[in-house]
């Protein structure tokens, strides 16, 4: 998490960010869509995981929302409270270990994960994490790639069938809009 030592995804993301690597920003057409599906934050508690530079973070922290967003790369946090500096942005590895103590709140009206999940090594886990801190009637907005098997073998960043099923499964309402084959999903419990 954030004792000090590096963890495994730390190892692996950190040289990326550090090298200048940069992904696709949140256009308005994106945006529009998470503002249509979570709504004013009124003072609520959100949480970011894997919140890069902060992008994601700074635009529903404009929604009225308390962000707390977390990244395992030390270079991307600090580019993000950079950049950011009203947010609360820490160094936590969420794919490891139970990150609850280690947050402000308890619960989370609305927690996000934009091009994250795929890169999840244990993909129950990490969602067993998020239903933990969901908050009774949250939402878990996440932003990713979903495969079609009409187009042919998937790209590395794009979600399988199989995971796609793994992340929508058990929730109450799954919300989904494709904009170009980049999908933005509210899961709500």
């Amino acid at each position: 998490m954030s004792d000090g030592n590096t963890s495994t995804a730390a190892q692996y993301w950190e040289p990326v960010w550090r090298s200048g690597r940069r992904y696709r920003t949140i256009d308005d057409q994106e945006a529009a869509v998470l503002r249509r599906q979570v709504g004013p934050g009124a003072g609520r508690p959100a949480l970011d995981i894997g919140c890069g530079l902060g992008e994601l973070a700074a635009r529903v922290h404009r929604l009225g929302y308390r962000v707390t967003a977390v990244d395992c790369a030390p270079t991307a946090v600090a580019g993000a409270r950079l950049r950011h500096p009203e947010l609360d942005v820490r160094q936590l590895d969420f794919s490891a270990g139970d990150p609850a103590g280690l947050l402000p709140h308890p619960a989370y009206a609305l927690i996000t994960c934009r091009l994250v999940f795929r890169w999840m090594p244990d993909k129950p886990a990490f969602l067993a994490r998020v239903r933990a801190l969901l908050a009774p009637g949250g939402v878990f907005w996440v932003g990713t790639s979903i495969h079609d098997p009409s187009h042919g073998e998937p790209h590395p960043w794009q979600l399988t069938p199989g995971d796609t099923e793994l992340l929508t499964a058990g929730w109450s309402r799954v919300d989904t809009e494709d904009l170009d084959g980049y999908h933005c999903l509210a899961l709500r419990p």
